[in-house]
């Protein structure tokens, strides 16, 4: 995935440069599992983004730390969407 190709799913904003995605799993269960997966992806990559989580959804938001999202940042989010599919 390339910094100019984000996923579909996700909502790409240019100012400020940010991107946003909202996932709903059937149980808590799941969500914690998606939430641990994204804990240990945040500690490899050092991108730490914003998270908001109920029982049966999280909302993630990353920030670009510049003018523009980075492929770094649109490969968490694929990283992501994979945890979310399994």
């Amino acid at each position: 995935m390339t910094a100019t190709q984000p996923s579909s799913a996700w909502n790409v904003q240019q100012r400020p440069a940010a991107m946003t995605r909202r996932y709903e799993f059937a149980s808590y269960a799941e969500t914690r599992t998606f939430l641990d997966q994204l804990a240990a992806l945040s500690e490899r990559t050092g991108l730490h983004p914003n998270l908001n989580f109920a029982r049966n959804h999280v909302s993630v938001s990353i920030n670009a730390e510049g003018d523009a999202l980075t492929d770094a940042e649109y490969a968490y989010a694929a990283e992501a969407d994979a945890f979310a599919q399994q």
